[in-house]
C-alpha cells in the first residue's frame, strides 16, 4: 500500500484491516461482533468506506490484506444494521461507476437489504434523478430488490420505487430499464406487468439482460412457457444456455429439412412409378 494508508483506527477495526482475502472469501460472512465490533465502532467503519481510495489506490499491492478492509467494513455495518451507512454506501456505488469494482456491485445491494426499509427513500431518490449513472442505478436497483426480498413487509414500497423509475423508460438508458425489470421480476411484481409491457413495446429494453416480455411473464408466474420462439439474442449472463438453445434450434431445423427432403424424394418416386404405369398400359 502507499505510505498515506490511514492507521488511526480503534483496535477492533484495525484487526479487520489485517484479516485479508481468506476471511472475505470464506463460505459465510464472519460474525463481526465476535471480533469485538459494536455500535461504538460505526464511525471508524464509515471512515474506511469514506477513505476507500486509500485502501484501493492505483498502486495497491495485489492481495494485500488492507485491500479487503472496505469489504469487511460494509459487512460489519450490514450486521449492525447501520442506517448512517446508507448515504456513504450510495456515494461508494456512485464512485464505482468509473472503477468497476465487482465487490461493490455484488455485495452492496445485499448490505442495503440487511440494513432494511430505511434505504428505500434514498434509493428511490437516486433512481429518479435525471442525471443518474447506468451501473450505479443497476446496483442501487438491486439494493431495492434486496430490501423487498429480505423485508417482505416492504415489498410493495420497493416495487413502487422500481416502477416509478421505469415510468421514465423512454429517457432511461436501455440497460437501466432492463435491470429495473429484472429487479421487478425478482420481486414477482405482477402489478408491474402493464408498465413492463409498454417498455418492451417501445423497444427500449436491453433483452440480453433477462430476455423479452414473455421471459418476464414466465419469471413472475403469468406464463408457464414461451408462446413464441425466443429472441435471437438472450441470456447474455448465461452464455452456455444461449449456446445450447442455438444448437437445439439448429438440430431441429436440420431435422425438419431432412424430413422435407425425404417427403420430396418419396413424391418423386411415386410420380416416377405413375409415369411408368401409364407407359405399360
Amino acid at each position: 500500500m502507499t505510505s498515506s494508508f490511514p492507521k488511526d483506527y480503534s483496535e477492533p477495526v484495525l484487526a479487520l484491516i489485517s484479516l485479508g482475502e481468506a476471511a472475505v472469501r470464506a463460505a459465510g460472512w464472519l460474525d463481526y461482533t465476535e471480533l469485538g465490533i459494536s455500535a461504538l465502532h460505526i464511525p471508524d467503519l464509515l471512515k474506511i468506506l469514506a477513505q476507500v481510495e486509500e485502501f484501493w489506490p492505483d498502486d495497491a499491492l495485489e492481495n494485500a490484506p488492507e485491500t479487503y478492509a472496505p469489504i469487511h467494513a460494509w459487512r460489519a455495518l450490514a450486521q449492525l444494521k447501520t442506517e448512517q451507512a446508507i448515504p456513504v454506501l450510495i456515494d461508494l456505488v456512485i464512485w464505482n461507476e468509473d472503477q468497476d469494482m465487482d465487490w461493490i456491485m455484488e455485495e452492496v445491494p445485499e448490505v442495503l437489504g440487511m440494513i432494511g426499509p430505511s434505504c428505500i427513500p434514498p434509493l428511490r431518490g437516486y433512481l429518479l434523478d435525471p442525471g443518474k449513472q447506468t451501473w450505479a442505478s443497476v446496483t442501487l436497483a438491486h439494493g431495492l430488490a434486496e430490501v423487498g426480498k429480505q423485508h417482505p413487509e416492504s415489498r410493495l414500497s420497493c416495487v413502487e420505487a422500481l416502477q416509478t423509475s421505469l415510468v421514465s423508460y423512454l429517457t432511461n438508458d436501455e440497460t437501466i430499464n432492463a435491470f429495473l425489470i429484472s429487479c421487478l421480476a425478482d420481486l414477482k411484481a405482477v402489478e408491474a406487468v402493464d408498465l413492463v409491457e409498454r417498455a418492451f413495446q417501445a423497444d427500449v429494453v436491453d433483452i440480453s439482460v433477462m430476455g423479452d416480455f414473455e421471459d418476464f411473464q414466465i419469471e413472475i408466474g403469468l406464463l408457464e412457457e414461451r408462446l413464441t420462439p425466443p429472441p435471437s439474442y438472450r441470456w447474455a449472463r448465461d452464455p452456455e444456455s444461449a449456446w445450447k438453445a442455438d444448437q437445439n434450434a439448429l438440430i431441429e431445423a436440420n431435422r425438419r429439412q431432412r424430413e422435407q427432403e425425404k417427403k420430396e424424394k418419396k413424391k418423386q418416386k411415386q410420380a416416377k412409378k405413375a409415369r411408368k404405369g401409364k407407359k405399360h398400359r
